[in-house]
């Protein structure tokens, strides 16, 4: 009886499109993220070796700036083995792995 009125409850408000768009809206900022960080990692490139790891932070789905140090950890450094492990990550939308593992396919 419940999940009737809850569903009747959701339709009338529009709270499934509502959602839906949230949704679309959090995948579309997450690809836009991802786009800038491509021009972040080209300028990365191109400047070469840095004299402070602090130049070489952005943040796309990091909470600080670890996704760019470790792009350029990555492109400096020679890795064997392209696995990673995630620590303290809650519902993985922040993490240090994410844009390592969407940019990298790690």
């Amino acid at each position: 009886m419940f999940t009737g009125a809850r569903k009747a409850l959701k339709r009338i408000l529009g709270l499934d499109t509502l959602h839906n768009r949230i949704e679309t809206l959090h995948n579309q900022m997450d690809n836009l993220k991802m786009l800038s960080s491509k021009i972040l990692i080209e300028q990365m490139d191109r400047c070469g070796a840095y004299n402070s790891i602090h130049r070489v932070e952005f943040k796309v789905f990091s909470q600080f700036g670890d996704d760019g140090i470790i792009q350029y950890l990555i492109r400096n450094a020679e890795v064997d083995v392209e696995k990673f492990v995630e620590f303290g990550v809650e519902d993985y939308s922040e993490s240090n792995t994410r844009f390592l593992l969407m940019n990298n396919n790690w």
